[in-house]
């Protein structure tokens, strides 16, 4: 009876567990599987762009294709040979290497350092392309705007595929407004990468239509006069044809390299995460009731609380003022009643009552009590 192959990791080699996670990384297998196979998809869409001449959008999948799988071969390699094709041939060298050290045998991009190595004046006028390119940056910032022109003639002389080096020299045109060069630059620019979104822009801005776009990128640009007349740039002209001749080769040999190897998506698409809708429905809705009872039902009663407040402290200064008024009227009330009875029932001036003489009346005589009263 035949043993059963151990299943392994495709991120690391180590084996799988029976639970379904990594022994070495800890990874699920089923994430894993999406994962590698959404780096396939975008590998696809990438390889679709690159053929197209949708470079600049080539290096966006690309991109996101090693996001999901750094060490997916075929979109470093492909990255690489469009990173060359846009004449950056730096970034190109690094993609390449980092593919190496990931697969070393069996790997297209071996071949491709192997060919580089073969053309020695390539790899020596890389670094003095980069320093020209560099220099004409720092004429363009300080203004000297001539000598920048001149180094940029320079270095696409010798690397006629730069498309930075195209750009900046249209911008560089287009300051001094010479929009014709311009155009005659920008239009090189869709030659190599036909949907390249700053040369789109900076021909929107000197007024051209999308119409006139498609045609501009149609025309031809041999013999458009745009390197000429430049000693120091007809210096690196022959090295310059010699990589633009190479880098014909690597972007012309893609299309029969890849053609057959585009990867199919197979049973993991690409990771959606539709399905999960109905999770983010339910967080959304447990969110605004959070949000609601601990943040807006909070925030309405203190509110509430705030107003009643207010009205209860209106209301005992208006009854405040009402009991003072009431006391006021009831004490001036009070006096007047006091008045009347006083009016109603008048007094003697003395509090003694006067004395009885009735008995001693009837003992007297009258000389003596008129006596007696008088001398009271």
């Amino acid at each position: 009876m035949a043993t059963k192959r151990p299943v392994l990791c495709p991120n690391c080699g180590a084996h799988i567990k029976k639970n379904g996670y990594c022994s070495s990384c800890h990874m699920p297998l089923p994430v894993l599987k999406k994962a590698f196979n959404t780096s396939d998809y975008y590998y696809n869409i990438g390889y679709d762009r690159a053929v197209a001449r949708d470079l600049s959008g080539a290096i966006d999948s690309l991109n996101i294709s090693l996001r999901y799988n750094k060490k997916n071969i075929m979109s470093r390699n492909l990255l690489g040979l469009v990173y060359y094709e846009m004449g950056e041939i730096v970034n190109a060298l690094s993609q390449w290497v980092m593919s190496v050290n990931y697969q070393s045998s069996g790997n297209l991009a071996s071949k491709y350092l192997k060919e580089l190595r073969q053309d020695p004046t390539l790899l020596a006028n890389v670094d003095q392309i980069a320093q020209k390119y560099n220099q004409a940056l720092a004429y363009a910032k300080s203004e000297d705007f001539d000598l920048a022109i001149i180094q940029l003639k320079s270095v696409l002389s010798a690397n006629p595929h730069f498309v930075k080096g195209y750009l900046l020299l249209a911008l560089l045109y287009i300051n001094s407004d010479n929009y014709e060069r311009a155009r005659t630059t920008l239009r090189r620019v869709l030659k190599i990468d036909k949907a390249n979104t700053l040369a789109i822009h900076y021909l929107h801005e000197m007024g051209d239509t999308d119409e006139n776009i498609i045609e501009m990128s149609k025309e031809s640009v041999e013999n458009d006069g745009l390197l000429e007349a430049d000693e120091e740039a007809i210096t690196l002209s022959t090295t310059g044809a010699k990589s633009g001749s190479k880098l014909k080769l690597f972007f012309g040999d893609l299309i029969e390299r890849y053609k057959a190897k585009a990867v199919s998506r197979g049973e993991y698409g690409e990771i959606s995460f539709a399905k999960y809708s109905g999770i983010y429905v339910l967080l959304g809705m447990l969110l605004g009731i959070f949000l609601l009872y601990f943040l807006v039902v909070p925030a309405q009663k203190r509110k509430i609380i705030n107003e009643k407040d207010k009205l209860i402290k209106s209301y005992s200064e208006e009854l405040a003022d009402k009991n003072a008024t009431i006391n006021s009227l009831t004490n001036e009330i009070a006096n007047l009643n006091i008045a009347l009875d006083a009016a109603q029932n008048p007094q003697n001036e003395s509090d003694n009552p006067l004395p009885d003489y009735s008995e001693i009346q009837n003992g007297m005589s009258d000389e003596d009590l008129q006596n007696l009263i008088n001398n009271e």
